[in-house]
């Protein structure tokens, strides 16, 4: 009797990780339209967006920064979109998103902390040389993913 309760146990184990690790590695999305559209409740669709829009805001505070040859100011904006942001993500918003795009915005957070500590030792040229390079990032996962709310 206390082997097919182990081997039960055991299986419903296997199955619950590999759930798990499922939604880890793919979320809730799915391919439409050459991009995978990512389905979010109306508050989780929102937070992501929302974050992308700070990400906007730290973007055009570098630029502004850039123009007024105010090097606190790029260094103050990039590091306040960089991993600082990513720290309050909420685990079942996490569950939902593909690692594909978990991992290309933790990488854009990532390159914002790394502009934000050498923003001093960069001229002009070389912040714009960086940011576009951050943007590269930006775009292509505009060009791969969708966010849709669920109905």
């Amino acid at each position: 009797m206390w082997k097919k309760l182990a081997i039960t146990s055991l299986l419903l184990w296997v199955i619950s990780i590999s759930y798990i690790g499922y939604r880890v590695m793919y979320g809730t999305a799915e391919v439409v339209d050459k991009r995978t559209q990512i389905t979010l409740n109306g508050e989780d669709r929102e937070l992501v967006l929302g974050e992308m829009r700070l990400l906007l805001k730290g973007l055009k505070g570098i630029l502004g920064g850039l123009a007024d040859n105010d090097f606190k100011k790029v260094q103050k904006s990039a590091s306040g979109i960089g991993m600082v942001m990513a720290v309050d993500i909420n685990p079942s918003l996490m569950s939902k998103l593909p690692m594909s795009f978990k991992t290309m915005g933790m990488g854009v957070h990532e390159a914002f902390d790394q502009l934000a500590s050498e923003v001093y030792q960069m001229n002009e040229k070389q912040v714009l040389k960086r940011v576009d390079k951050i943007m590269s990032s930006c775009l292509a996962c505009h060009e791969t993913y969708k966010i849709i709310e669920e109905n």
